[in-house]
């Protein structure tokens, strides 16, 4: 923790650069990004690069997502259940994740 948690000058945690974000949405052709950590930009970051590259691509984040190792990097469904937010822009979600 912090002692200082609303201060965005200290969130420090791993985070996508932009040019790794148009990479995978480019090249890669993925359709989101799930992380453990607290966003997929930088802690300090403003303008949050990476949110608008995955969403000029119709692409979705999921943050904070717990158990992660738990699953094959690859040969996973997914499925994420969001909660309904009149005019919000994110939204609490349930995570599936369907291994064969």
């Amino acid at each position: 923790g912090s002692p200082t948690p609303s201060d965005s000058n200290t969130l420090h945690f791993p985070s996508f650069s932009s040019v790794s974000a148009d990479f995978l949405v480019s090249h890669r052709k993925i359709a989101g990004i799930g992380v453990d950590t607290a966003s997929i930009d930088s802690g300090q970051s403003h303008d949050f690069p990476v949110h608008q590259i995955l969403g000029e691509h119709n692409g979705f984040a999921l943050e904070n997502v717990a158990n992660l190792d738990q699953i094959p990097s690859v040969g996973t469904w997914l499925i994420a259940l969001p909660m309904k937010i009149k005019g919000g822009t994110g939204a609490p979600v349930r995570i599936l994740g369907l291994i064969p």
